[in-house]
C-alpha cells in the first residue's frame, strides 16, 4: 500500500484493506529519510516486503509500483494503481517538470512546511475535494503538516515525476493484472489509465464518476472494492 506525495500511511485509513496489507513510509514523508533517486526508492520498497505479490498504489505510490512492476514483470500478480503515470516521454518533459518542482522546492526551503501545503492545496488538480464535508478536508491538511519541509523538498528532488524515466518499454513486458483507477473528472489521467491499458496485455480502466484525483480520499469505497475483488473481478 503506497501512499501519494504529501500522505502517508494514514491515507489510507478509510479503505478496507486485505488482511495483511502493509504501509510503508514513502522516503522524504514523516521521517523516512528520501532515497537517492527513483530507483532507489523502488529498490528501498522491494526489500520492504520481499514476499507481497500484489500492489497497491496511489499517484506518487502508484508511479513506484509501476516501477516494481518494470523492474520485476513476473513478480507480482495484481495491482490496483490509482492516477497512475508512466513517466514522461522525453529529457525535454522532465526537465521542464524539474523547473515546476523546482518552485515547491524554493517554497519548502525558503517559507516552510505551512506556506508550502497552502499552495499545495490551492492547485486546480484538487478543486473536486472542495465538495468534500470539512471535517475530511481539514483531516487531509493536518496529515499534511505531519511532515517536514526537507523531507518533501528532497522527495521531489529524487522522486518526482520529472525525476522518474519513461516506463513504457518495461511495463509492456510485465505480466501483472493491473486494475487502473481514476476519477472521471481527473482527464488528464483517465487518458493515461487508457494509454496504460493499451500498453500492458492484463490491464484493465476503471472510471469512478464525479471524482477527481485522490480517490482514496473522494471514493474510498471504491478503491475497497477493487481491493477486495483482486484478479477475479
Amino acid at each position: 500500500m503506497l501512499h501519494g506525495f504529501t500522505g502517508s500511511p494514514a491515507s489510507f485509513a478509510r479503505l478496507e484493506l486485505p488482511q495483511f496489507a502493509l504501509a510503508p513510509t514513502l522516503g522524504g514523508h514523516v521521517a523516512e529519510p528520501a532515497s537517492a533517486d527513483f530507483w532507489a526508492e523502488v529498490e528501498r520498497l522491494d526489500a520492504f516486503a520481499p514476499a507481497a505479490n500484489e500492489l497497491f498504489g496511489y499517484s506518487l505510490g502508484s508511479r513506484l509500483s509501476l516501477g516494481l512492476l518494470a523492474r520485476y514483470p513476473e513478480r507480482f500478480d495484481h495491482a490496483v494503481l490509482v492516477s497512475a503515470h508512466p513517466g514522461l516521454r522525453t529529457d525535454a518533459q522532465r526537465a521542464l517538470r524539474r523547473s515546476d518542482d523546482d518552485r515547491f522546492v524554493r517554497l519548502l526551503g525558503e517559507r516552510g512546511l505551512v506556506d508550502f501545503v497552502t499552495e499545495w492545496e490551492a492547485q486546480p488538480l484538487w478543486q473536486t475535494q472542495r465538495a468534500l464535508p470539512e471535517p475530511l478536508r481539514a483531516e487531509k491538511h493536518r496529515e499534511r503538516l505531519t511532515h517536514t519541509a526537507e523531507g518533501l523538498a528532497r522527495s521531489l528532488s529524487s522522486v518526482g515525476l520529472g525525476q522518474m524515466p519513461d516506463l513504457r518499454a518495461s511495463l509492456a513486458q510485465s505480466a501483472c493484472h493491473v486494475d487502473f483507477l481514476v476519477g472521471a473528472y481527473d482527464t488528464k489521467f483517465v487518458a493515461l489509465a487508457q494509454e496504460l491499458c493499451s500498453i500492458m496485455p492484463s490491464a484493465r480502466l476503471n472510471v469512478a464518476e464525479n471524482a477527481g484525483h485522490d480517490l482514496v480520499l473522494e471514493r474510498p469505497e471504491f478503491c475497497s472494492d477493487f481491493l477486495a475483488q483482486g484478479t477475479s473481478r
